[in-house]
């Protein structure tokens, strides 16, 4: 009889490389937001996923910053090194043929790991156009640190995700199950709500603001046939407002359109979202401000 294992997998890397698409593809739902623009995400989620034979808590994290300079950015490093304490397996992941200082960063944080199965997954490989690449690429990294597994993978094509996942589902500890059997999760509805709203001003505003951004909820009721939803939209100054808000409002009642399509599709239900703009000066360099927001 096969031994029911159970337990928790951080999925760690620099910016940008991938790691909520993968995280959204391993649990089969898209919990984690994603977009090009780095550091996107602010903070450890956890997906579960669940099988006849074993759960695995894939932990979704921040990506690692190099010399952070504001106490956002510090938070988010805390959230990173926090993950890994606790872990069983740890994914280190890193883009085909794209090594530079900041995979160099999460190396180095790794060097000091102890006791932990570190699994090497080589993200972006649809991109490559000559694959015998890929070979040297990996001899490369893997002289730097001793790997348990090297994957090689593409997050965005679901390629060798069923691989990845059997893998790791076979190094985990022999266990109960930490959670139920039909939750996802971690996170709340609230949370999900204020994250999705985020994703959709960092995908219409690009370049412009995405950094000086931060959402709350301020209320949130589920009544039997739709969930009334109140966001407030964080900025740090009155010109990052008015790029919100946008000629006669059509910039915030896009982003509100879009953001409630999403909920709707995750909640399974009808949503009311109404949006706000707020100014408060330098809150991503505040400890007290950014406890308000969540980040704690």
């Amino acid at each position: 009889m096969t031994e029911y294992r159970a337990g928790h997998v951080s999925i760690i890397g620099k910016p940008n490389v991938g790691k909520s698409t993968l995280l959204n593809q391993l649990i089969d739902q898209k919990i984690s937001i994603v977009s090009r623009k780095p550091q996107t995400t602010r903070f450890n989620i956890n997906g579960i996923k669940n099988s006849t034979h074993y759960q695995i808590i894939y932990v979704d994290t921040p990506g690692l910053q190099l010399n952070p300079k504001y106490s956002l950015n510090r938070y988010m490093n805390k959230e990173v090194t926090n993950s890994l304490v606790y872990v069983d397996v740890i994914l280190f992941v890193v883009e085909a043929l794209n090594w530079n200082k900041f995979d160099e960063n999460v190396l180095k944080i790794l060097n000091n790991v102890k006791d932990k199965k570190i699994f090497l997954v080589i993200n972006k490989i649809d991109k490559l156009k000559n694959k015998d690449d890929l070979l040297e690429n990996i001899n490369d990294i893997s002289n730097q640190i001793g790997f348990e597994e090297i994957i090689p993978i593409s997050a965005l094509r679901r390629k060798n995700i069923e691989k990845l996942e059997s893998l790791v589902g076979k190094n985990l500890p022999a266990s109960e199950p930490f959670y139920p059997r039909e939750q996802i999760t971690d996170r709340n509805e609230r949370f999900f709500a204020a994250e999705f709203v985020r994703e959709k001003l960092i995908e219409r505003l690009n370049k412009e603001v995405p950094h000086q951004l931060s959402v709350t909820i301020d209320d949130f009721k589920d009544s039997k046939n739709i969930i009334h939803i109140n966001a407030c939209i964080w900025v740090e100054k009155q010109g990052q407002k008015n790029i919100v808000i946008g000629k006669d409002g059509k910039v915030l009642k896009e982003i509100g359109i879009n953001a409630r399509k999403e909920l709707e599709n995750l909640y399974d239900k009808k949503v009311n979202l109404k949006t706000w703009v707020k100014i408060k000066s330098k809150w991503f360099d505040s400890k007290t401000i950014l406890k308000e927001f969540g980040y704690s």
